[in-house]
C-alpha cells in the first residue's frame, strides 16, 4: 500500500495480503535485543507442564464476556501485529480478573494505535518482537478517550502517523501504568497448549494462508501461497472429542472474511467472525516460524484453574 491508502472490505485485505501487503515484519535482531533484555528466554513452565493435554481450552469467550466490542475490529492497514498482539493481551486480561473474581470493570478492549506507532518505520507492518518491546516497557492503553489521544474508535492514521517519529511521549507516559509482565516466545505446540489450559493467549507472525471455507468436518485447510500476516491464537482442542484431530482456533482481524465452519459442536462457545478452525498439521506454521509469543501476567505464568467451557462457568456471572 504505498499510497498508505487504507482498506475498506474484508475482499480488499484479502487481496492485499495476496498480492504482497506486509503486516508481519521477522526481525532476528529485534527478537534476540527483547530476550537478551530479560530473564526468560522461551517458555519454560515446568509446573504447567503436561496440563494441556487431552484439554479443550477456549479463551476467546472470556474477553467477549466483559467487553462485547472484542474480536469486532477489522484492520484497514498492515498493522495486524498490533490487533494479534492486543487480542492475545485482551484474553490473558481477561480470564485474570474472572479466575480471581476481580471488579468486571478493571477490563476494557485495549487499543492497537500504540503498538503499531512504535514500530520504527514509516512503512507497512511490523516485528511481533517491536510490539513485544513496546508493551513490556512502555505499555498500553484501553480502547476510550484518553484526553491527550482519543482512542475509542479504531483509526489505524493514528498508528501509521506515529511510525515515523514514534508514540508521543505524552501518550508513553499513559501506557506506562498498563504493563504486561511476561512475553516469551513458544517453541512447540504442548508447550503452547500448557499455556493456554491455564488462560494464556498467544499470537504468532508468519507466511501462510487458509482457505475461506471449511471441510465438511468443520476444520479450515491452508490455501497456497501465504500471508505476511499476524493473528491471535485464542483456543485449542485436544480432546478429540467432536474433531479427528487437534484443532487450533485463529482469530483473524478482518473482520467476516471467511465462512463459518460447517460443523460447531453445540457444547461450544459461539464462533467468532473471522476466526480460523485449523488442524494441528497446518497450525505448526505458527509454531516453525519462531515468532509465537506467549502472554503472561505481571507475577508471570501460575496454574490458574479456569471455568468450565462446557457451560461457561464463570462467564455466567456477567449477566
Amino acid at each position: 500500500m504505498a499510497d498508505d491508502k487504507e482498506l475498506e472490505t474484508p475482499y480488499e485485505l484479502l487481496s492485499a495480503y495476496a498480492g504482497g501487503l506486509t503486516g508481519y515484519r521477522p526481525d532476528a535482531r529485534m527478537r534476540n535485543q527483547f530476550l537478551e533484555s530479560q530473564r526468560y528466554q522461551a517458555y519454560e513452565e515446568r509446573n504447567l507442564a503436561g496440563s494441556g493435554r487431552g484439554k479443550r481450552s477456549l479463551l476467546w469467550p472470556y474477553a467477549v464476556a466483559l467487553d462485547k466490542r472484542c474480536f469486532t475490529e477489522k484492520q484497514s492497514t498492515g498493522d495486524c501485529v498490533s490487533h494479534g498482539s492486543r487480542n492475545a493481551r485482551d484474553i490473558s486480561r481477561a480470564v485474570g480478573i474472572l479466575v480471581n473474581r476481580e471488579p468486571y470493570e478493571w477490563f476494557q478492549m485495549g487499543a492497537t494505535e500504540p503498538t503499531y506507532g512504535a514500530r520504527g518505520h514509516s512503512g507497512q507492518g511490523m516485528s511481533p518482537a517491536a510490539a513485544s518491546i513496546f508493551e513490556r516497557d512502555v505499555g498500553f492503553l484501553s480502547r476510550s478517550d484518553h484526553g491527550v489521544v482519543d482512542l475509542t474508535t479504531y483509526n489505524a492514521s493514528i498508528g501509521t502517523r506515529w511510525g515515523s517519529g514514534g508514540v508521543p511521549s505524552n501518550v508513553q507516559e499513559l501506557c506506562r501504568r498498563n504493563k504486561v509482565g511476561r512475553i516469551t516466545p513458544i517453541k512447540s505446540q504442548n508447550d503452547l497448549m500448557d499455556a493456554m489450559a491455564n488462560g494464556y493467549a498467544a499470537h504468532s507472525g508468519q507466511y501462510a494462508a487458509w482457505e475461506v471455507a471449511s471441510n465438511d468436518k468443520g476444520i479450515h485447510p491452508r490455501a497456497t501461497g501465504g500471508w505476511n500476516h499476524d493473528m491471535a491464537i485464542v483456543g485449542v482442542d485436544d480432546s478429540l472429542e467432536f474433531y479427528p484431530v487437534r484443532v487450533w482456533f485463529i482469530q483473524n482481524s478482518w473482520g467476516r472474511w471467511n465462512q463459518p465452519p460447517k460443523k460447531w459442536p453445540a457444547e461450544y462457545p459461539a464462533w467468532v467472525p473471522g476466526m480460523i478452525v485449523t488442524s494441528q498439521d497446518d497450525f505448526q506454521a505458527c509454531i516453525d516460524g519462531n515468532d509465537c509469543w506467549v502472554y503472561g501476567s505481571v507475577e508471570g505464568y501460575p496454574p490458574q484453574k479456569l471455568p468450565d467451557f462446557g457451560s461457561i462457568g464463570l462467564l455466567e456471572q456477567k449477566d
